[in-house]
């Protein structure tokens, strides 16, 4: 039997590129700090759904249909800071990796999960443009740094509705102190 759904096809676009276009994205659907990320999901027409990580299905996915309909897929064991932060990568796939394999195949939906065979590199790449994009969404570079100088980690991080691990990736990433 053949797979209604294709694996990601990775950009190649630097992370610069990734980091606009993600900041580009948030504008244009008037997503701000501290948002609800799931009014986001659903005005695209997706869905979320939760899943217990023990068994067979894989949480932490994304599924999109050939009409642009998706649905992600998270664990129930994590933190609403974690999940707001998977559901942001789960959109880079939707919107850098999913135009892709649209064009390349049509009639074929996609399907990513954050874990992927090391042996993969362009599904490797594929999840750090899905990161990048992540962090660039949900924590655009400028705002980000104000409220790091003004709040410091834990302030930044509630501002954001991240955890204080993934504010704390975003600051080394920029270049950013943290104490």
């Amino acid at each position: 039997m053949i797979s209604r759904y294709k694996d990601p096809i990775p950009t190649q676009a630097s992370k610069a590129r990734v980091a606009a276009f993600a900041e580009q994205i948030a504008a244009e659907l008037s997503f701000d700090a501290g948002d609800p990320i799931e009014a986001v999901v659903s005005q695209l027409g997706g869905s979320i759904s939760y899943r217990n990580p023990v068994g067979e299905e894989i949480p932490e996915s994304i599924r999109v249909e050939p009409s642009r309909k998706f649905q992600i897929f998270l664990s129930s064991l994590t933190s609403s800071g974690r999940d707001r932060f998977t559901v942001a990568h789960e959109l880079g796939h939707f919107f850098l990796h999913f135009p892709l394999v649209a064009e390349a195949y049509p009639e074929f939906g996609m399907r990513a999960t954050r874990w992927v065979d090391a042996g993969n590199p362009e599904l490797q790449r594929c999840e750090w443009e899905a990161n990048w994009f992540a962090a660039s969404f949900v924590m655009p570079q400028q705002k980000f740094i104000d409220a790091l100088e003004n709040r410091g980690l834990a302030g930044t991080a509630a501002m954001f509705g991240v955890s204080e691990k993934a504010a704390h990736v975003r600051a080394k990433s920029l270049g950013e102190q943290v104490n």
